[in-house]
């Protein structure tokens, strides 16, 4: 495939805090069946003063109220693409890979920090975001007015999935203070995103906060704030993620197309019609 289809496009997945590189593996794989290569990591960062924990990069300073949208937040990103810039030249991967055409995907609070940078002033090159279990609502203490949802800088297409049986959210709101019918992910495609003819909101039917990561760890994480586990939900857990797998494997296919204005997304929508589908919206 690397010598038929180079060069490929690139995904970057943006990690939950505290979810090692190795529970989005089964995405990895995924996607690059699919002609798409995929970069994950692991970073230990201090998130706050005497917080370290693993992290998707970022600067919590440039998410304060006087400053969100003047910068980046994402610390990672930037160092990701230069390394990837370098192996493209000289590396093993050089002719195969094409890191001026790539999408963010953001697990948490991975896909928060995907949505707040998804600029593409910012970030040349940057084609689409898709983010599982993510939102756009600072937490209070960050000074922002309660209710407030961020909006996504750019025009990109984005596809914001929830999962419906999402504990971590639904037990954060006093976090961010959204009132009773508190429903982070929603808001943020109704307020935050940009019209565009590829964004889509998904809500899925059996999706718990951490069916992103595989395996789960229950160690790390805020993963306790899901059910806990049983034989028959971690039968539906691995059919949840087949079904992300061919969800975010289709909007990749069609952001990064070589003309994602004029790509097919018919076999985008046909996931509309599968049973794990508990809401579809386009934008």
């Amino acid at each position: 495939a690397v010598t038929t289809d180079a060069p490929w496009p690139v995904a970057i997945v943006l990690p939950g805090i505290n979810v090692g590189a190795d529970q989005y593996r089964w995405l990895a794989i995924a996607l690059a069946q699919a002609g798409i290569a995929t970069v994950t990591f692991d970073f230990v960062d201090e998130l706050m003063p005497g917080n370290v924990a693993l992290s998707p990069g970022l600067d919590i300073t440039a998410v304060a109220p006087d400053s969100y949208g003047t910068r980046p937040s994402a610390t990672a990103i930037a160092p990701i693409l230069g390394a990837l810039h370098r192996l493209e030249r000289d590396g093993p991967t050089a002719g195969a890979i094409d890191p001026t055409r790539f999408m963010v995907i953001g697990h948490s609070a991975g896909g928060t920090v995907a949505l707040e940078n998804a600029n593409r002033a910012w970030f040349p090159g940057l084609r689409s975001v898709a983010t599982y279990g993510a939102h756009t609502m600072p937490a209070l203490l960050l000074g922002h007015p309660a209710g407030t949802v961020l909006p996504v800088p750019d025009d990109v297409p984005v596809l914001l999935v929830s999962g419906a049986e999402d504990g971590v959210i639904r037990q954060s709101v006093d976090r961010y203070k959204g009132g009773p019918d508190h429903h982070p992910v929603r808001a943020t495609f109704e307020r935050a995103v940009r019209p565009h003819r590829a964004s889509r909101y998904v809500e899925v039917h059996g999706g718990t906060h951490m069916v992103f990561g595989h395996p789960g760890d229950d160690t790390t994480a805020r993963g306790f704030l899901d059910a806990a586990s049983t034989p028959e939900s971690l039968a539906r857990d691995g059919e949840v993620r087949c079904f992300l797998a061919g969800l975010f494997t289709e909007f990749a296919r069609a952001t990064l197309a070589p003309d994602p204005t004029r790509s097919d997304l018919g076999p985008l929508d046909a996931h509309a019609s599968n049973p794990r589908v508990a809401e579809w919206t386009a934008k």
